[in-house]
């Protein structure tokens, strides 16, 4: 017994010595500047499912779960549409699935929505068009638009999700007429 004791000791410190040392291989490895930071190369695809694992997780911690208080209604869905093409259309794309020059120019490149909708839920979405998220040219709208706002949003991408086709009648992301502040408009 006295020998599997020591063994399973040995074998933890082994364990926490190669995680640290693993720890610092990383740490060195950024500080050193070996990361590549070029936004005109190919993301690697250990980069890509590792930044959308960690924004999973944090969304999974931090964005409270909350229903969207919006009925998908034809005025409240018009809204949607006008905001989407205010504030989102520029990096996230048109109805018409158009490339936008914007879209082309974040890193990492913003998702294509008219093309293939969020898979977020609803307070998730909510979420990150409220805060934003770091690192990715996505800011945060809380400054510029109200809550109501945000949820209309929400509600319009929810319906993007279940519908393919344009819904009739709505303006998907035509230059905006109102664009908020200038820079607010060009960094979405």
């Amino acid at each position: 017994m006295k020998k599997f004791v020591l063994g399973m000791a040995t074998g933890l410190a082994l364990a926490i010595v190669a995680a640290f040392a693993m720890g610092m291989g990383v740490l060195m490895y950024v500080e050193q500047g070996y990361v590549d930071p070029r936004a005109d190369v190919p993301t690697s695809s250990f980069e890509k499912n590792r930044a959308m694992e960690a924004l999973d997780a944090a969304l999974d911690r931090y964005a409270p779960k909350s229903k969207d208080p919006i009925q998908p209604t034809a005025s409240a869905l018009s809204e949607g549409a006008n905001l989407y093409g205010t504030y989102c259309a520029k990096c996230h794309g048109a109805m018409d699935k158009s490339e936008t020059a914007w879209r082309v120019r974040l890193y990492p490149s913003a998702p294509q929505f008219p093309k293939n909708p969020t898979d977020m839920e609803e307070f998730e979405n909510y979420y990150v068009i409220k805060h934003g998220v770091r690192w990715t040219g996505m800011p945060g709208w809380s400054g510029e638009l109200s809550d109501d706002q945000i949820w209309t949003l929400v509600t319009y991408l929810n319906e993007m999700k279940k519908s393919a086709a344009p819904m009739q009648g709505m303006d998907h992301g035509a230059e905006p007429s109102n664009a908020g502040s200038a820079e607010k408009g060009v960094r979405k």
